[in-house]
């Protein structure tokens, strides 16, 4: 693989993190609404990884231009930024829990319970579903409509 291809690809990915950054924030402003409007039920994803994944790539993207157009400054502060780079998966991993902490927390404090018999799994995220009472949680657990 050229060069130019692979900056291509990697380009091509940071764009796309950073469309994932806006759509995250769009989401959480609709999360933020719901809570608001105080519907019976409130769905929304988990973050716990997501700041990794697209804060992270573009930060490598930009690491590895830099080695392509300077190499001697990258030798140079090899040592630093190994560390930086430690450093930011470890704060990337914190503001995801951070995140999905504060807008579980601010759910709660709208009233709403944890529904868990509502509430899903994937193999890239987890649904959260928060209800109103009992009530509410065992009618979406067993899928009849809310109105």
């Amino acid at each position: 693989m050229n060069k130019k291809l692979a900056h291509t690809i990697l380009l091509v990915g940071t764009l796309a993190c950073f469309a994932g950054l806006w759509f995250g924030y769009h989401d959480l402003k609709l999360t933020l609404r719901e809570i608001a409007s105080q519907p019976d039920s409130i769905s929304f994803g988990n973050r716990d990884g997501f700041f990794i994944v697209a804060l992270g790539f573009p930060i490598i993207h930009l690491l590895i231009v830099v080695e392509q157009f300077r190499p001697a400054l990258v030798n140079k502060y090899k040592r630093f930024m190994n560390i930086g780079a430690i450093f930011m998966v470890i704060s990337l991993l914190a503001a995801g829990f951070i995140c999905s902490s504060w807008i579980e927390s601010q759910v709660q404090k709208a009233g709403y319970i944890y529904c868990r018999e509502a509430s899903g799994i994937s193999a890239l995220a987890k649904s959260l579903v928060y209800a109103k009472n009992r009530d509410i949680c065992a009618d979406l657990a067993t899928g009849k409509k809310i109105p």
